[in-house]
């Protein structure tokens, strides 16, 4: 493979190229969420929206790109790792909705809390899996604390930590370590 040695100068040019991109990108999302809410296309509005999506992006960039991987990490995700992860958590979520009408309806639970251990190295991934797992019904994510995660879990099957681990992040910690690493 032959790699081409850059300089320091280009590389730092290239890195503040990256992060204007980011910043931007995020901001527009911001402006764009903002119209869509707010529904008022009124000038002063319209100011107010871009100066606030752009505060909010320069203040909130820290946490959707890490230091370590801000040089080498892509500025667009995956659009079809964005939509096996919706479909996933969408068949999850019918899943344990049917599992947890039949456990009231039998009267055949038992509720408790549960360690769950992730592979996610990425911090933002690490939140997004918490948010994920309290999105689908059953499970709420209580604590995260480094690689470990606390669980309340409706149905509790296990208390062992391997295998409530192996249940609760089901398909979702794969993808999610293919979106954020």
């Amino acid at each position: 493979m032959n790699r081409e040695i850059i300089p320091i100068t280009r590389q730092k040019k290239r890195e503040r190229q990256l992060i204007f991109v980011r910043v931007a990108t995020v901001s527009l999302l911001c402006f764009l969420f903002w119209i869509l809410l707010a529904q008022d296309l009124h000038p002063l509005s319209l100011v107010i929206a871009a100066g606030l999506s752009l505060a909010s992006a320069l203040y909130a960039f820290g946490l959707f790109y890490e230091q370590h991987l801000r040089p080498t990490a892509r500025i667009i995700l995956r659009l079809d790792l964005l939509v096996l992860y919706v479909a996933v958590v969408l068949y999850l979520s019918y899943i344990a909705v049917v599992d947890i009408v039949w456990s009231m309806v039998t009267g055949n639970y038992t509720s408790g809390i549960v360690k769950i251990r992730t592979r996610l190295r990425s911090p933002f991934g690490r939140a997004v899996l918490c948010n994920t797992i309290s999105v689908v019904p059953g499970t709420l994510s209580l604590w995260m604390q480094g690689s470990t995660i606390y669980v309340h879990w409706f149905n509790v099957e296990t208390r062992h930590s391997r295998k409530a681990t192996r249940r609760i992040n089901y398909l979702i910690e794969d993808i999610l370590k293919r979106i954020f690493g």
